[in-house]
């Protein structure tokens, strides 16, 4: 049965897999063979690392930020790992910028298959419920990525602007705003 649940032990087997496979954790930082070898030796860092999230973040440019409190769910069939959705519960100075409230990724083998809007879908729900504050929830999407502009539209996102990846030189990206009230 397709799913979103927090992240547990129950599906980090086939979170490594999706590692393997070319799943990445972050758009911007390549899973390597050892950031790989480091989950599957201590998944439990992990599962600490995303349940109960450090104050502090390594941004892109590799300084450090206050960490913006989150929502991490997966979206799972059984014990196999999907993808994973991200809402950030407000935004900071960088996160108006690129980054936005929410953030999803689809395993390279389940892509395709309507994974990625069935899980902005449920995670838009659980926002509605959890977090009566938020009016509405802006996204952004790198301009490279239309199936993911589809799926943003598909969910009600309306386009407020373009504008360049702050860490990616020559890249553009899309900022959608999706009303949850």
């Amino acid at each position: 049965m397709l799913r979103l649940v927090r992240p547990a032990m129950a599906h980090m087997a086939s979170f490594v897999d999706a590692l393997c496979e070319g799943y990445s954790r972050d758009t911007l930082r390549e899973e390597t063979p050892a950031s790989i070898a480091q989950v599957a030796d201590n998944p439990a860092w992990l599962l600490g690392q995303i349940n109960d999230a450090p104050l502090t973040i390594v941004l892109p440019d590799g300084s450090l930020g206050k960490r913006v409190p989150e929502t991490a769910l997966w979206y799972v069939d059984g014990d196999e790992f999907l993808g994973s959705v991200h809402l950030r519960h407000h935004l900071n100075e960088v996160l108006e910028q690129w980054g936005g409230h929410i953030g999803y990724a689809v395993r390279p083998s389940a892509q395709g298959r309507g994974h990625a809007s069935a899980m902005l879908a449920g995670m838009l729900d659980h926002a509605r419920v959890h977090h009566p504050q938020l009016e509405r929830v802006m996204l952004t999407v790198n301009l490279k990525n239309p199936a993911s502009m589809r799926v943003v539209e598909k969910n009600g996102g309306v386009l407020a602007d373009s504008i360049p990846h702050p860490w990616v030189p020559g890249d553009m990206g899309a900022r959608y705003w999706i009303a949850l009230r």
